[in-house]
């Protein structure tokens, strides 16, 4: 173990904790109980992710908590912390699927990121394994060795390996039986490959680093810097361990020679005893004692032991036992004041051994290095993590929106450009794309006027801001009930001094928001309105006092005519800090344009600098915004609308047509992760992925040759001719007069006949009355065919 390169001993340390493998010989426990410290302070009782502005009927919260539910998000943060803070950096991916998103997390060396020359995402290459379940006959486990061979099987089936190459607007996936790297480009899986369209207009991917070293796009592990430090006390505890179980029994010390007191605990090999060889004997000759028998002694596991009885000792003989000291105390010492300084180093404490820490109140204030430590972690996985794939999910729903909203009054979007456009093309294109964005904003004010969504619209209601914040749902140390007698008596104090009631609140109510604080406030504060009454009523009686009492300068005059001695600024203020204080209520902040995730494949410095529009022009009236691209790998995009409101709008409560707090996935319920598709491309959320070290049943394996596509044949074209298959109007073709005689046939009244409003077509095809849509001929009669 000392010859080891401390990198590779801490990779070795590291994994034995993240696999949970209680086998990789670890003495050292630095990085277990850092890792629970940081755990400990940075989930706490759990985190709350809810939406910064909520202002129709609470749908974005609903929304949020549907998509933590789903992907059991609260369960799954411990890993995902041991994950960032060991990897040093991860990255989510976001998977729509047909009624909701799927969050993934990835390790470090699960992917790779790639950006363009401006710092932004521009793809994301993502490897993982996961396991396919195996026949149980026979000729299938011969076909299973024979392919990926007896070392590829394990618990729950065969291995298999995943290859997602995500870019903004295609997603390719390629599975394959052997392990997959990142630096082949496989053309010989072409035949694996599969391509589908990423309906999120962007890459939905977020990645998050910890430890940042300074701007770059790398972050560094929590132990990576401490490697020597944590090797060396693995080793010196290792060392500590051996001694304790060398030196745990205690020592037999003797001049007698050793056969003299010691024996073996086998009883196959026996020695005459004492009694014996004194002359001894028993009256049977059977039971005569010529071998010692096996006392009682000391000892387990077969080694040499210590008789209970040591006979034949001479006045000079010595026998003792000596009990030595396993770990000495400096030994002891030195390892415990290694273990903090590396505690100390990662921004933690060590809670076994807290020298400065006496006192309760002490001890507790230790703990704010690790609270401190911990927020910074937690704000790489919240902020800038789980709460922005939150924020590009209702970004894409409330897209989703926009564009249903559009599909369901008939409005086109314009098809989205070729790679090799022209500039006319593109000219074309913006001039469409900012007649769309027109409409679609009147679509939106006509619905807001109405108060009434159209049938069919799915997604979020543009509500503005689209930002997500967190909180936690409990502190590490609970408050007792005298501190939060006295953090009231704080407020009650502060707002006697003129504090306002929300910044009062802020000691008793730390982790809500000023809009939650507000909308507490919505009771009556009998005493503040009881001090404002007051103060209104005093000042009254003073202004009363002085219109009678004359000015003693000019007695003709009273003294509330001198304009220094004006008190009606005061009564103005009184009544201004009463209606402030019976009026709260949260403020509605337009979305910022800095928050999209860039939709368009055009260069940064087009959509920054190379706008039609001057630097003083509004940006709600060009394709470009004048701020900086951001920091998570997007850049900002060049819709007409984003930098300007979505809606204009105050809060009010839009009715849908339909409830949408039933079941998702239902014409009435509000669906989640479908967009309006142009052509007829495959989009991703229609073939799901593995989830990593999950198990595929065997009929949804995809396997060499034999991946699924959407021209494959169902079963039942198989059976008989496929004529009819083939071409469903040869029915028609070749019976014309098949269908009149069905539908007189089964009439029961001739007089329906004059009421029938459907007109057969030339082909075969049936119209109905409220479209123009031809529907194909059934050969089954039907008594109303509409």
């Amino acid at each position: 173990m000392g010859n080891t390169d401390p990198k590779t001993r801490l990779k070795e340390i590291v994994d034995s904790y993240l696999n949970k493998d209680g086998g990789g010989m670890i003495d050292t426990g630095i990085v277990a109980s850092h890792l629970a410290q940081m755990k400990l302070f940075g989930i706490r009782q759990g985190v709350e992710f809810f939406p910064a502005q909520d202002n129709f009927g609470n749908q974005r919260k609903d929304f949020v908590d549907r998509v933590i539910k789903y992907n059991q998000l609260d369960t799954r943060l411990d890993s995902i912390w041991d994950y960032f803070l060991c990897d040093g950096q991860g990255i989510f991916y976001i998977r729509p699927t047909k009624t909701n998103y799927r969050l993934y997390y990835f390790r470090r060396h699960e992917y790779r990121s790639y950006y363009n020359i401006d710092g932004q995402l521009d793809e994301v290459v993502i490897i993982y394994s996961y396991k396919v379940r195996q026949g149980s006959g026979y000729q299938q486990e011969i076909v299973n060795q024979s392919i990926s061979g007896p070392d590829m099987m394990g618990q729950g089936g065969a291995k298999r390996f995943i290859r997602l190459s995500i870019k903004k607007k295609v997603i390719k996936e390629t599975h394959s039986e052997g392990e997959l790297s990142f630096d082949s480009t496989y053309q010989g899986l072409a035949s694996n490959t599969k391509t589908f369209v990423n309906t999120l207009g962007f890459i939905p991917c977020v990645e998050i680093f910890n430890n940042a070293k300074g701007f770059s796009a790398e972050g560094v592990g929590e132990f990576d810097a401490l490697a020597n430090h944590i090797c060396t006390h693995d080793e010196m505890v290792s060392t500590m361990r051996k001694n304790v179980t060398f030196f745990g029994n205690p020592t037999l010390l003797s001049s007698r020679p050793k056969t003299d007191l010691m024996e073996s605990g086998e009883s196959a090999v026996q020695r005459p005893s004492i009694a014996a060889n004194s002359g001894f004997a028993g009256m049977n000759p059977l039971s005569q004692s010529r071998f010692k028998s096996d006392p009682l002694s000391r000892g387990v596991d077969g080694q040499i032991r210590v008789p209970r009885v040591i006979a034949n000792l001479e006045p000079n003989d010595r026998v003792g036992y000596i009990v030595p000291d396993a770990i000495t105390g400096d030994q002891n010492s030195f390892s415990r004041q290694y273990r903090e300084e590396i505690r100390t180093a990662l921004g933690g404490v060590d809670e076994l051994s807290i020298s400065a820490g006496v006192t309760a109140t002490e001890y507790k204030s230790l703990f704010g290095r690790v609270a401190a430590t911990a927020k910074k972690k937690a704000a790489s996985v919240y902020t800038y993590g789980l709460c922005r794939c939150l924020e590009l999910i209702i970004f894409q729903e409330e897209q989703l929106f926009r564009e249903t909203l559009a599909s369901a009054v008939g409005l086109e979007k314009p098809v989205d450009l070729p790679e090799d456009a022209t500039p006319e093309q593109i000219d074309l294109y913006e001039g469409a794309m900012k007649f769309y964005e027109e409409q679609i904003k009147q679509l939106l004010m006509a619905s807001l006027k109405a108060q009434q969504i159209p049938p069919g619209v799915q997604g979020l209601i543009p509500d503005g801001d689209v930002t997500i914040q967190w909180r936690w749902m409990g502190p590490v140390y609970e408050d007792s009930t005298q501190d939060t007698l006295n953090n009231s008596i704080v407020v009650r104090n502060l707002q006697e001094l003129g504090v306002d009631s929300i910044e009062a609140l802020k000691y008793l109510f730390p982790s809500k928001t000023d809009e939650e604080r507000a909308a507490m406030l919505s009771g009556f504060p009998f005493r503040m309105v009881g001090e404002l009454q007051s103060a209104y009523s005093q000042f009254a009686k003073l202004v009363g006092g002085m219109m009678q009492t004359p000015h003693p300068q000019s007695p003709d005059l009273p003294m509330a005519a001198d304009p220094r001695l004006d008190l009606t600024p005061y009564l103005y203020r009184t009544l201004e800090a009463l209606q402030k204080e019976m009026s709260y209520a949260g403020r509605y902040r337009p979305i910022d344009p800095t928050d999209e995730p860039s939709t368009s494949s055009d260069s940064s410095s087009k959509q920054l600098r190379g706008g039609s529009s001057s630097a003083g022009t509004s940006s709600s009236s060009t394709g470009s915004t004048g701020t900086s691209g951001l920091s998570g790998g997007y850049e900002l995009p060049s819709s007409g609308t984003s930098g300007s409101p979505q809606l204009p709008i105050k809060p009010y409560s839009v009715r849908p047509p339909i409830p949408t707090s039933g079941t998702s996935g239902g014409s009435g319920g509000q669906s989640m992760g479908i967009g309006v598709q142009q052509g007829n491309e495959r989009a991703e959320y229609t073939s799901p992925i593995p989830v990593p070290g999950s198990t595929l049943s065997g009929g949804d394996t995809i396997r060499t040759s034999e991946l699924r596509t959407d021209k494959q044949q169902p079963g039942y074209t198989t059976i008989g001719s496929a004529d009819l298959v083939s071409q469903p109007g040869i029915l028609g073709q070749l019976f014309p007069n098949l269908l009149d005689s069905l539908i007189s046939g089964a009439r029961r009244n001739p007089d329906t006949d004059r009421n029938e409003s459907r007109k057969q077509t030339g082909d075969g095809r049936v119209r109905g009355r409220g479209t123009s849509r031809a529907k194909q001929v059934r050969p089954k009669p039907r008594r109303n065919a509409r």
